[in-house]
């Protein structure tokens, strides 16, 4: 069960299609899946995790949720820094907040709440990303971070929002991610 709905969460080794998706997809699509879908894999994720954890203990599956949320988060982390495509960048980090939060229900306890909280806030910012990634696009014609100059100048409104949602998504105060990394 992992494996089959953790390929819809975006969890490594699983991940490959997720920045495919998201780099083809119109914005709508995009936000969609990223704020909606993913969330509804997870949770289908924590259902048998719960059955998991009458049958056997919570030790093995919460186990095999740290296990595949640390390699999400430092392969996602890795493969975020070449990136060159905007879309692709908000996918790869799509997979590591979903590493994030997988890290934090594989923990328990506070943990689970903060992976719930971690949920809604990526809902909420990943959605306006790649919303204002679909206005971009629109702008300039290109995915390519290198032809997408001055947006401050030719959509301020877009430039702002996608501003405000980076730095939410990076955990900056006073947003969410942030006191979520104190907990």
């Amino acid at each position: 069960m992992l494996i089959g709905y953790g390929t819809k969460v975006g969890l490594v080794p699983m991940h490959t299609w997720l920045p495919d998706a998201h780099s083809k997809a119109p914005a709508p699509i995009s936000s969609l899946l990223s704020g909606v879908l993913l969330n509804v894999a997870f949770i289908a994720v924590l259902r048998f995790k719960l059955v998991t954890d009458t049958a056997i203990g919570p030790q093995f599956s919460g186990g095999l949720l740290v296990f595949f949320g640390i390699v999400s988060i430092a392969i996602a982390a890795f493969i975020i820094f070449i990136q060159k495509n905007y879309k692709r960048l908000l996918a790869y980090h799509s997979i590591e907040h979903m590493g994030i939060i997988t890290l934090g229900f594989g923990f328990g306890g506070i943990g689970s709440f903060a992976g719930l909280l971690h949920m809604i806030y990526h809902s909420l910012a990943k959605s306006a990303l790649f919303l204002s990634a679909g206005n971009i696009l629109l702008k300039y014609s290109s995915t390519k971070m290198v032809n997408v100059r001055g947006m401050h100048l030719t959509i301020p409104v877009t430039s702002v929002l996608f501003f405000v949602g980076f730095m939410a998504m990076a955990g900056v105060p006073p947003f969410g991610i942030f006191s979520l990394s104190f907990q």
